[in-house]
C-alpha cells in the first residue's frame, strides 16, 4: 500500500509542477537548480514530500542514493524484508551483490546447494572455473565419465590434449585405427604429417603411386616442385611435348616467356612471320613497340600512308 501511494504521489508531481513556476518544478524533481529560499511554506511541504517519496523509491530499488535514516519505522521494516529477500536471491543466484552474513540458516543452505550445482555444471562442461574438491561422490563419478568421453573424442581427432593413459583398451584400439587412417590420408595427399614408417606394404605402394602422379602433374605445370629425376621415359616424353607446345604458343603470341631455342625450323619460320605482322601492326598504329628497322619497303609505304591519313585535317 505504501509503495502504491509513493508511486501515485510521484506520478502527480509533473502535472502539479506544470501549473507552478519553474523554480518549484526544479525543487519537486530534486534538480540542483532548486532554490528553497524562494519557496512558500506550502511549497516546502510539497518538496519535502517529494524528496521523501524519491528516497523511499531509491531504497526500494536498492540504489546507493538511498538514505535509510530518513525512512519511517514502518518503511524501514518493510524495506529490510525486501533487502533481505533481494540479498538471498543474489546469494542463491551467485551474483556479486550477495552478503552471506545477512542470510537466514534456510537461505544459507539454499545458497550452498545452488553453488554446488553451479560448480557441478562447470565441471561437467570441463570449464577452468570447476572446483573438483567441492564435488560429492556421485558428482565426481559423473564428471569423470564426461571427461573420459571428451578425452576419447580428442584422441579420436588426434588433438595434442589427448591423454592416452586414460583410455580403455577398447577405446585405445579405436583411437589407433583412426590415427592409422589419418596417416594414410596424409601420405596419399603428400602432407607433412605423413609418417611412412606407419604404413603397411599396400598402403606404402599406393602412397608412392600417388606421389608419382603428383610429381608428373607438377612437371606438366612447370612448378619448381617437379622432380625430373624420378620421371619415366613416357612421362619425360609427354612432359617434353607439353613444354614445347606451351613454348610455341608463347612465341606465337610474342610473350616474354618464349624460348626460341626450343622451336623447330618450321616453327621458327612461322613465329618470324607472326612477329613481322605484329611489328607492322604496331607501326601502323604508331605504338612505341614499333621497330622501323624491321619494315620492308612496301611496309614503309603503308606506314607513311597511315601517317598522312592521320595528319590530314578533317572537314568541318
Amino acid at each position: 500500500m505504501r509503495l502504491f501511494q509513493t508511486l501515485l504521489f510521484l506520478s502527480c508531481i509533473p502535472a502539479y509542477a506544470g501549473e507552478t513556476d519553474p523554480q518549484l518544478a526544479n525543487c519537486l524533481k530534486g534538480l540542483p537548480d532548486c532554490d528553497i529560499s524562494q519557496l512558500s511554506p506550502q511549497q516546502m511541504r510539497l518538496v519535502a514530500n517529494a524528496a521523501r517519496a524519491r528516497n523511499l523509491s531509491n531504497c526500494e530499488s536498492g540504489l546507493a542514493s538511498c538514505d535509510p535514516t530518513r525512512l519511517a519505522k514502518e518503511e524501514a521494516a518493510t524495506l529490510e524484508k525486501t533487502a533481505r529477500s533481494r540479498n538471498a536471491r543474489n546469494c542463491i543466484e551467485g551474483l556479486a551483490g550477495c552478503n552471506p552474513q545477512l542470510l537466514t540458516p534456510q537461505d544459507a543452505v539454499a545458497m550452498a546447494s545452488a553453488a554446488q550445482e553451479r560448480n557441478f555444471s562447470r565441471c561437467l562442461k570441463g570449464l577452468a572455473a570447476c572446483d573438483p574438491l567441492r564435488l560429492n561422490t556421485e558428482q565426481r563419478t559423473a564428471v569423470r565419465k564426461y571427461e573420459e568421453g571428451r578425452n576419447f573424442d580428442r584422441c579420436l581427432k588426434g588433438e595434442v590434449t589427448c591423454d592416452p593413459l586414460s583410455l580403455s583398451k577398447e577405446n585405445m584400439s579405436r583411437v589407433q585405427e583412426e590415427a592409422r587412417k589419418r596417416n594414410e590420408t596424409a601420405c596419399m595427399q603428400g602432407t607433412a604429417s605423413c609418417n611412412p614408417l606407419r604404413l603397411a606394404e599396400d598402403e606404402l605402394k599406393r602412397a608412392k603411386e600417388a606421389a608419382a602422379r603428383r610429381n608428373v602433374q607438377n612437371c606438366r605445370q612447370g612448378l619448381v616442385s617437379c622432380d625430373v629425376s624420378v620421371l619415366g621415359k613416357e612421362d619425360l616424353a609427354t612432359i617434353s611435348a607439353e613444354l614445347k607446345r606451351k613454348n610455341l604458343e608463347s612465341c606465337r603470341n610474342g610473350l616474354s616467356v618464349c624460348d626460341p631455342v626450343l622451336l623447330s625450323p618450321n616453327e621458327s619460320a612461322e613465329v618470324a612471320q607472326l612477329s613481322t605482322r605484329r611489328n607492322l601492326d604496331h607501326c601502323v598504329r604508331f605504338e612505341a613497340s614499333c621497330d622501323p628497322s624491321l619494315l620492308t619497303s612496301p611496309e614503309i609505304v603503308l606506314v607513311s600512308e597511315a601517317y598522312r591519313q592521320r595528319r590530314r585535317p578533317t572537314r568541318q
